[in-house]
């Protein structure tokens, strides 16, 4: 277990640089139309307006049309958010050049899909382990409670041209495998048709494709966040329908660390009012790029 813990959502990766960056839920539906003109393109119109005020609700009203668009959306956002590089520049390779080489006791976690935090330790000379503690300072767990979009599970096949099932009520399960290549990522995203280890980007935050690998990562931030001493949580919002994120800080004895911007702040401090939480949290007004130095020494970095 570890001192310290930090969360990243996707306020974090919208600020960590002010170019190549994924955007927030409000502009991502008109992105990856841009990106992908053949799946979230052909979107139904009924369904466009609701995408584009609420994500998250929007993706939840895809099966009351067809719940098999659901992997096929799923594969083309991975590929999305597979082509984010951080520069050295980026506030996650800042962080990182801090990790490296420090003993750092602590461990970063993610919601996000697009692999900005990894690459970014990955560039600082700090590899990240997955499911387990690192064996020395040049190693630092990562938890992906939501998975990423280069994680497959490799324990079904099947052709995306001749199999199509249901974006609800199917999970495969089985050993996972990282594919940081881009050419085989590639091959792998538009021959395979289950889309990589990610959970849909909607309020229940249910998973197709590597359900234990996600189940596993779930459990590690709840076993992680219940022993910390401080816990960042930097650019996710409050949404109270992610128990498993939101339960685990609220039942923590940790000092909780929380930036989000103002609007970002008021809504924790809401939620941190009903949870009994205040007293044991410092509510940042700023964004990550204004308290990040702030974040970095209050987590002995």
């Amino acid at each position: 277990m570890y001192r310290n813990l930090i969360l990243f959502g996707a306020g974090a990766s919208f600020g960590s640089d002010t170019f190549s960056t994924p955007p927030l839920g409000c502009q991502l539906f008109s992105e990856l139309a841009r990106f992908n003109p053949p799946g979230w393109g052909n979107v139904p119109d009924e369904l466009i307006e609701i995408f584009e005020e609420d994500f998250e609700r929007g993706m939840a009203k895809v099966p009351e049309f067809n719940a098999h668009w659901m992997p096929v959306l799923q594969r083309a956002m991975a590929a999305y958010f597979f082509n984010f590089v951080p520069s050295t520049s980026n506030l996650y390779y800042q962080l990182a050049t801090r990790i490296s080489g420090a003993s750092w006791d602590g461990a970063c976690a993610t919601l996000n899909y697009e692999r900005l935090l990894e690459l970014s330790l990955r560039g600082a000379a700090v590899r990240p382990v997955v499911g387990c503690e690192p064996n020395d300072s040049s190693q630092v767990e990562l938890i992906l409670p939501h998975g990423c979009c280069h994680i497959f599970c490799d324990a079904v096949q099947g052709n995306a041209r001749g199999v199509s099932f249901s974006g609800v009520g199917i999970t495969t399960n089985g050993r996972v495998s990282v594919v940081a290549n881009p050419a085989q990522f590639q091959a792998r995203i538009n021959s395979d048709a289950f889309p990589p280890v990610m959970s849909y980007f909607e309020p229940g935050k249910r998973t197709n494709t590597g359900a234990s690998f996600i189940a596993g990562q779930r459990q590690r931030w709840n076993e992680l966040a219940r022993s910390a001493t401080a816990i960042a949580i930097v650019g996710v919002g409050v949404r109270s329908e992610d128990s498993h994120i939101w339960q685990p800080v609220s039942e923590s004895e940790a000092t909780i660390i929380y930036c989000s911007g103002g609007d970002g702040a008021a809504l924790y401090r809401d939620w941190a009012e009903q949870e009994g939480k205040l007293s044991s949290s410092l509510i940042l007004e700023g964004f990550f790029a204004d308290e990040f130095d702030n974040i970095c020494g209050r987590l002995e970095l």
